[in-house]
C-alpha cells in the first residue's frame, strides 16, 4: 500500500493505492479540515515544549555569585521606550533628574540568571508599606502602564525570589529597602557630576566609566541606548555588582545580553565592559518639556437646513 498526498484547487486529495487491480481511488478532504489538523498539531507541539521549558525550570540551579545593581537614567529610558512603539509613552510627573533603580539581579557568572527562583511567593504590595513614598521617587516606574505595581512585581518576582536567598534580601520589604539604600549611597548621578560628567552633553564612554570607577574602586558595567531613527547612542544604565556578603566587588565575568563580559587587560575596549559603542561619542540627554501642540481652530458645522432658510431670506429680499 503506498499513501501519495497532494494540494489540488485548493483541496487536500490522498490517492490509495489499495490494490494494483483496482483503479486509484480519491477521496476529498476539506481545507478547513487541514488548517484544523494544523492548529491542533501546532498547539500540542507548544504544550510540549512549554512542559519541557517548566521541566528544566524546575531543575534549574538557583544558585548564584554576585548581585548586580543596576541603576538607570530615566530620560534615556522614556527615549527607549518610546522608540519601541508609537503608542508607548511615559509616566507624568516621574523623577527624571536623578539616576533611578532598575533592579537587583542574582547572577551566576558566566551565564544570565538564576530567574524566576521561588513561585510560592508572589508580590504582596502590603509588604513594601512604609517605603512606598520612596520606592515611588527612587525606584520609579518610568514607562507608563496600566497597573500601577507591574514593575515592582516584575523585579520582585523575577531577580528578588532568587536574592532571598540571602539573610539581608529574604522578605520582600528588606530586598526594596537595601535597593533604596544602595541608590543613595551609590546614585550615579553623584557619581558623575564628581568627575564633571552632567546632562545635556556627549562623551567618550571610556570618560564615564572610569568616573564610576574611581568613584566605587570597582569595575562596573555600562548599557548604552541606540536610537535605531537617530542612530544616536544614549547613556542608559550603570551596573555595579556585589558579593553575597554586599560588598563591592568588581563585574567581572557576567554576561549580559548574550555577550560575554570580562576583563582581559586595563583597556576598556579590551575588557568589553559596556556594550556602547567606542567609536561614537555617547549622548547623556537632557529633559526637555516639550510645549504641547497647538490646536487646529475647526469652524463649526451650520446645519444645512439654517443654511437653506438663510438663502431663501436672501433670494426673497433680493427679488422684493
Amino acid at each position: 500500500m503506498c499513501l501519495d498526498f497532494f494540494f489540488f484547487n485548493f483541496g487536500c486529495y490522498r490517492e490509495l493505492d489499495v490494490s494494483l487491480n483496482m483503479p486509484p481511488q480519491r477521496r476529498y478532504i476539506s481545507p478547513t479540515t487541514v488548517i484544523i489538523a494544523g492548529a491542533l498539531f501546532i498547539f500540542s507541539s507548544c504544550g510540549l515544549t512549554n512542559s519541557f521549558y517548566r521541566l528544566i525550570r524546575t531543575r534549574q540551579s538557583n544558585e548564584f555569585d554576585v548581585l548586580i545593581f543596576t541603576q538607570n537614567w530615566p530620560v534615556s529610558v522614556c527615549l527607549s521606550w518610546e522608540a519601541k512603539q508609537k503608542t508607548n509613552t511615559c509616566s507624568p510627573g516621574v523623577n527624571i533628574s536623578s539616576w533611578t533603580i532598575h533592579g537587583i539581579w542574582p547572577t551566576k557568572l558566566g551565564t544570565l540568571g538564576p530567574f524566576f527562583c521561588n513561585t510560592s511567593r508572589p508580590f504582596d504590595p502590603d509588604a513594601i508599606y512604609g517605603i512606598q513614598d520612596r520606592l515611588e521617587k527612587q525606584w520609579s516606574l518610568i514607562e507608563k502602564h496600566k497597573k500601577h505595581n507591574m514593575f515592582w512585581r516584575h523585579e520582585w518576582e523575577k531577580h528578588g525570589t532568587c536574592a532571598a536567598q540571602l539573610p539581608q534580601l529574604s522578605t520582600e520589604f528588606t530586598y526594596f529597602l537595601q535597593g533604596l539604600n544602595w541608590n543613595s549611597e551609590y546614585n550615579v548621578t553623584t557619581m558623575l557630576q564628581e568627575s564633571d560628567i552632567v546632562p545635556g552633553k556627549t562623551y567618550n564612554i571610556s570618560t564615564i566609566w572610569s568616573a564610576v570607577k574611581k568613584s566605587i574602586g570597582k569595575n562596573p558595567h555600562l548599557a548604552c541606548f541606540n536610537d535605531p531613527v537617530s542612530k544616536s547612542s544614549y547613556l542608559l544604565e550603570v551596573r555595579i555588582c556585589f558579593n553575597k556578603s554586599l560588598e563591592l566587588v568588581d563585574c567581572d565575568g557576567t554576561k549580559f545580553e548574550n555577550k560575554w563580559y570580562f576583563r582581559r587587560s586595563q583597556s576598556l575596549a579590551d575588557a568589553n565592559y559596556t556594550d556602547c559603542s567606542l567609536d561614537t561619542l555617547v549622548e547623556y540627554p537632557l529633559f526637555i518639556q516639550q510645549p504641547p501642540p497647538t490646536p487646529t481652530p475647526i469652524r463649526p458645522k451650520q446645519h444645512f437646513l439654517i443654511d437653506m432658510l438663510k438663502l431663501i431670506q436672501l433670494l426673497a429680499w433680493a427679488t422684493s
